[in-house]
């Protein structure tokens, strides 16, 4: 799914990695050693969603509005929100 080919190959290589650490805790019911998968598996996965992440931001547009509050207003406050929302509107 991943289109960039530095980004699949360290994901590969992660996914190489902690397959290889299955098969010896399998094979000789060695424990892994935790530092070597963070380092080998977990830190390479974590570098490529932080870039995946800043292609997918690159990619989209900027100026897109995002509404800060996506909670409904009870129906009981909707008539107060909107003039609130209407006078705020008129001080500019």
């Amino acid at each position: 799914m991943v289109e960039l080919p530095s980004l699949r190959s360290e994901l590969a290589q992660a996914r190489e990695r902690a397959r290889q650490i299955r098969q010896e805790f399998r094979r000789d019911l060695k424990k892994p050693d935790w530092a070597v998968v963070r380092l080998e598996i977990v830190r390479p996965l974590v570098e490529v969603r932080q870039q995946i992440a800043e292609e997918l931001a690159r990619r989209e547009p900027s100026n897109q509005l995002v509404p800060i509050d996506r909670d409904p207003v009870p129906g009981r406050f909707a008539d107060q929100v909107r003039r609130y929302y209407e006078e705020l509107g008129r001080a500019r």
